[in-house]
This record gives C-alpha cells, sequence and structure tokens, in this order.
C-alpha cells in the first residue's frame, strides 16, 4: 500500500497504533491525523522484543470497534499480528504497514517445496525444475504464499 494514501478507517472507536523503531515514521500521517480529528487512540513503540511482554493484556483490554495499525520489520509485524488475532481481532481490525523488504515463503502448487523469494514475481522452483508465478494468495495455515506454474 502506497503510504501517500493511507487514512484512518473511518467508523472506528479508536485506534492503536503499534510500531517497532523503524516503523514509527510511517504511522506518523496517521497519528497526525487522529490528533486532527480528536479521535482517541494509543501509540506504542517497541525498541526491543522484550518490551512487547505487555501487548497482550494491552490488546485484551480493547473494546469493539478499535482498529490496530502495525508498522514495522516483517517479523515484528508477524509476532503483533499473531498476538491480535489470538485475542480476538479479526483481519478486518487490523493493517500491516511493513517496513523494508521481507522474504517470502511460496510454495510450489505441483510438488509443494517450499522456497523463498524476495520481490521477484517469477522463480524457478528448487525443488521439481518448474517456472513458477509468486501469488496473492497466502495461507495462514502454511504462513506462505502460492507459486502458480507459468503457462509459456
Amino acid at each position: 500500500m502506497n503510504q501517500d494514501y493511507l487514512t484512518l478507517m473511518e467508523g472506528k472507536r479508536k485506534f492503536l497504533f503499534c510500531a517497532d523503531s523503524k516503523g514509527a515514521r510511517s504511522l506518523y500521517i496517521l497519528v497526525t491525523q487522529a490528533i486532527d480529528e480528536n479521535v482517541p487512540f494509543d501509540f506504542h513503540i517497541f525498541q526491543d522484543v522484550s518490551e512487547e511482554s505487555f501487548v497482550d493484556e494491552w490488546l485484551s483490554q480493547q473494546k469493539m470497534g478499535v482498529y490496530l495499525y502495525i508498522s514495522g520489520a516483517a517479523d515484528f509485524l508477524k509476532r503483533i499480528q499473531n498476538k491480535a488475532l489470538k485475542i480476538g481481532f479479526s483481519e478486518h481490525d487490523l493493517h500491516s504497514l511493513p517496513t523494508g523488504t521481507a522474504k517470502k515463503k511460496l510454495v510450489c502448487c505441483t510438488c509443494h517445496g517450499e522456497s523463498e523469494v524476495d520481490v521477484q514475481s517469477y522463480i524457478t522452483c528448487a525443488h521439481c525444475g518448474l517456472e513458477l508465478e509468486v501469488s496473492d494468495h497466502y495461507s495462514r495455515r502454511l504462513d506462505a504464499y502460492l507459486g502458480y506454474v507459468t503457462i509459456q
């Protein structure tokens, strides 16, 4: 998502902003908007993994109508997102803003072998040798994207 188009989700009671040290900057526009609109919000910046210990309690104390924005490195996003989903947030109650590039796990639709991709759209499966197109189809169970065989 292009950060120039970020706006606060409409109709929410409160916003939670959660970032690591690198992700805090990407939430600046949203926090400024919340201040300007006088919308209730909490903002936490975590410098270290050990500081995240209170996140479960913080998230579990929230009421319905709360929307969570998370920004940071891929591993930070995954940890906070998993905590939020485990507590009861739905995927529609949160938005992740990754900083930097993260490797994706890709599963071959033919041999089910796993590969890692950065920003490529096409790779050759290391297990069966077929050319795969990286899709947007994500499996939470596998924590991976599906790689379709390209048609030539």
